[in-house]
C-alpha cells in the first residue's frame, strides 16, 4: 500500500512538471501509418471491384442456366437481386465521384485552403448527388 501511495505521486510529478521536451517522430511513425492505411484502401477498393465483377458475372450465368432449366420468373426473382440495382448503384457512386474529384480540383486551384473548401466539396458533392437525381429519374412515357 504504501508503494502505491509513493508511486502514483512520481508518475504524476512527471505528468505536472512536462520537463521533458517532445521528441519529434524520429522512427517515421506517422508516414509509416499513413502509407499502410493507403495500401490497404487501395486493396479494399480493388477487391471490393473485383468482388461485384464476380457477383455480376457468376449471377448473369446463374440466371441463364435457370431459364435454360424452365424455372419460374418469380424464382429466379428471388434468388438473384435485380441487375438494375446493381446499375442505379453504380451510377450514383460514379456521379458522387467525379464531383467529388472536381471539388477538389476547385479546391486545389484555391489554395489556402480553409472554410471555402469545405463549402466548395459541400457543393460538389451536392451537385453530385442532384445530377444523379436528373440521370436516375424515371422516365415518363
Amino acid at each position: 500500500m504504501k508503494k502505491i501511495a509513493l508511486f502514483i505521486p512520481l508518475l504524476l510529478t512527471g505528468f505536472l512538471a512536462s520537463a521533458q521536451a517532445k521528441v519529434p517522430d524520429e522512427n517515421g511513425t506517422v508516414p509509416f501509418t499513413l502509407n499502410a492505411l493507403a495500401i490497404l484502401l487501395v486493396i479494399y477498393i480493388g477487391s471490393s471491384f473485383l468482388l461485384a465483377l464476380v457477383r455480376l458475372f457468376l449471377g448473369d450465368r446463374l440466371r441463364r442456366t435457370l431459364l435454360e432449366k424452365n424455372a419460374s420468373g418469380e424464382v429466379i426473382g428471388q434468388m438473384l437481386p435485380p441487375a438494375d440495382s446493381m446499375r442505379q448503384n453504380a451510377l450514383q457512386w460514379c456521379c458522387l465521384l467525379v464531383a467529388a474529384g472536381i471539388g477538389l480540383a476547385i479546391c486545389y486551384y484555391t489554395t489556402p485552403l480553409g472554410l471555402h473548401s469545405a463549402v466548395i466539396m459541400s457543393f460538389s458533392l451536392a451537385a453530385g448527388l442532384l445530377a444523379y437525381y436528373l440521370t436516375s429519374k424515371p422516365k415518363k412515357s
